[in-house]
């Protein structure tokens, strides 16, 4: 394995270098050994440009000779995203609040379609007890029972439907009030690799 690198200084690298990697990168002749230290570069220089083209390569047919790209890739976008400043570390943690509430929101959203299929069924059900009821095989007793547990199913799909616009409601709010470019544009699925000790 290419030997690991330190940060880079993105003022080290102009344009014309991040174009020669490129060529040679999704050059079909370049030897492993090149490809592999250009992936090391790009991975531990902290520029937008430097994790596309990391990106790019590896959705190529040569990604896969490089055995390790899939950390090198991780560990760029961390690097990426590493906050240098106060207003950085904000909106840093913001990010992971923002994956936090995507999570919570999956997690509602599972809840109340699992609640939808037992309100659906029980919907079913109720109409069987109807016909029996009204055959004179079940007491009407019964058929009001079954409605009310298919109504508090009900009540709950409400509730959760409030609880997922909230929680959307939020994350849209967060989401605009980032002003960092590589933050707004950062995926906040990323931020569940981080995480606080504190």
């Amino acid at each position: 394995m290419t030997e690991h690198l330190s940060i880079q200084d993105p003022d080290d690298f102009s344009p014309e270098d991040l174009m020669r990697m490129a060529e040679h990168l999704f050059a079909p002749l370049t030897p492993v050994e090149e490809l592999e230290r250009i992936c090391m570069t790009l991975a531990h220089l902290p520029t937008q440009e430097a994790q596309d083209l990391l990106a790019r390569f590896q959705a190529s047919p040569r990604a896969g000779e490089v055995s390790w790209l899939e950390c090198a890739v991780e560990e760029g976008t961390y690097l990426l995203l590493d906050p240098t400043n106060p207003l950085e570390e904000r909106e840093y943690l913001t990010l992971k609040v923002i994956q936090e509430l995507t999570d919570e929101v999956t997690d509602l959203e599972l809840e109340r379609d699992k609640t939808n299929l037992s309100r659906e069924k029980g919907e079913i059900r109720l109409s069987a007890l109807q016909a029996l009821a009204d055959a004179g095989k079940v007491h009407p007793d019964e058929v009001l029972g079954y409605g009310c547990g298919i109504q508090c199913d009900a009540d709950r799909i409400d509730q959760l439907n409030e609880e997922i616009d909230l929680k959307e409601a939020m994350i849209a709010h967060l989401r605009a009030s980032i002003t960092t470019p590589r933050y707004r544009q950062a995926d906040p699925d990323f931020m569940r690799h981080v995480h606080w000790d504190a």
